[in-house]
């Protein structure tokens, strides 16, 4: 990863927000995908906040976790009073294409380069 500093270019910063931050939808299903078991929501945050160059707020993590939930791109599952997450297939046909759309952009910008 690299690294910024004060003078790291603006739109620099900005990809690499759009990239981590502003797609943690991304990282929460490859946590789940390597995993490949059900998870605890916490289990998510300490993976993000130890793997992104941003730490995004606790409750932040938690809306993607509900967000992803409701749309049916991971799954709940109730056991022993606690709440467990997995990926749904769903979601991995959603991180697929997501992935699938990034190597796209990686290959048309990296052309002539």
């Amino acid at each position: 990863m690299t690294t910024m500093s004060d003078n790291t270019p603006k739109p620099f910063k900005r990809l690499v927000k759009k990239l981590t931050i502003e797609n943690l939808w991304l990282y929460v299903l490859k946590y789940m995908i390597t995993k490949n078991e059900p998870v605890k929501a916490y289990e998510v945050v300490r993976y993000i906040r130890n793997t992104l160059p941003y730490k995004p707020a606790t409750v932040t993590v938690y809306t993607v976790i509900y967000r992803l939930s409701y749309e049916g791109l991971i799954e709940q599952i109730k056991r022993g009073g606690e709440t467990l997450y997995r990926i749904s297939d769903k979601g991995r046909s959603a991180f697929t294409n997501a992935i699938n759309f990034i190597r796209y952009i990686l290959d048309l910008l990296g052309k002539d380069v």
